[in-house]
Parts: C-alpha cells; sequence; structure tokens
C-alpha cells in the first residue's frame, strides 16, 4: 500500500524521527522513500547579500545526513532512498509534489497551536488538509 512514500525534512530531530517512521512503513511494504528538503526563498534572500551557495550547501548536508542516519534501517528494509533539494514555499511545494504518484507523505508536526497557528500557519497543517494523497503526521 505504502510503496512510495514522500518525507520532507529539515534537519530538525522531528523530521529524522518521521523519516525513520517512512522507512518502517516502506519496509513493511517493499517501498521506497524520497527525501524532500525545501529551501525557502528567504532563508537567503535577506541579508542583501547573495548567499544561495552555502544555503544550498548547508541542505544538501542536511540531506546527506538523513540518509546516512537512515542507511542502516533502509537496508535492513530493503527500502530505497532517494533525495532532492528544492526552492520555494515548504507546503505549497509539498502540496505540488502529493500529486506525483505518491502513496503517502509522512511528515512531523511542530504542534503549534491555538493563535501561532491562526497567524503563521504550519507547514504540516497545510499539506494535512490539501495534499492529494494520505498524510501521516508524527507529532513528537
Amino acid at each position: 500500500m505504502f510503496k512510495n512514500i514522500l518525507v520532507p525534512v529539515d534537519g530538525s530531530d522531528q523530521s529524522l524521527h518521521s523519516a525513520e517512521i517512512a522507512v518502517e512503513l516502506a519496509a513493511e511494504h517493499g517501498g521506497k522513500i524520497h527525501l524532500l528538503h525545501i529551501i525557502r526563498p528567504s532563508d537567503y534572500s535577506f541579508t542583501g547579500i547573495d548567499i544561495l551557495d552555502l544555503v544550498q550547501k548547508s541542505a544538501g548536508e542536511i540531506v546527506k545526513h538523513t540518509e546516512a542516519s537512515l542507511k542502516d534501517m533502509a537496508e535492513k528494509g530493503n527500502v530505497t532512498i532517494t533525495s532532492e533539494v528544492t526552492m520555494g514555499n515548504p507546503a505549497s511545494v509539498i502540496v505540488e509534489r502529493s500529486k506525483q504518484g505518491y502513496d503517502a507523505i509522512v511528515i512531523a508536526s511542530r504542534g503549534l497551536s491555538g493563535l501561532s497557528e491562526i497567524l503563521l500557519g504550519s507547514v504540516s497543517n497545510v499539506v494535512s488538509h490539501h495534499a492529494h494523497c494520505p498524510v501521516l503526521l508524527i507529532r513528537n
């Protein structure tokens, strides 16, 4: 059922935990996971200096670290891991990607509530309401 799983990662412990759960799900179903790290344009444009290369390098390191952390689990479960770094609004990019044949999205929930969520929204909240495939929210 869950053979092709999209896993947004941001380098946090919560996103790593979500990726571990995605590997477990994929292993049960002989599947694969795709790690996706999204660079927000605001992550590099606020300084007035072009630091995009530095931000992209950091994003690549986040994905590599996540892959390395999952390597043993993935090999044991015969799970293939692919990864990608892209730019854009995280929630919009994830929702758009959900149209591309994924069986599920496994994403960490930051647990925003009340006024914070109303004012800021959260990536996981937007994804859970607008994705075109099932979404598993991992609360930590």
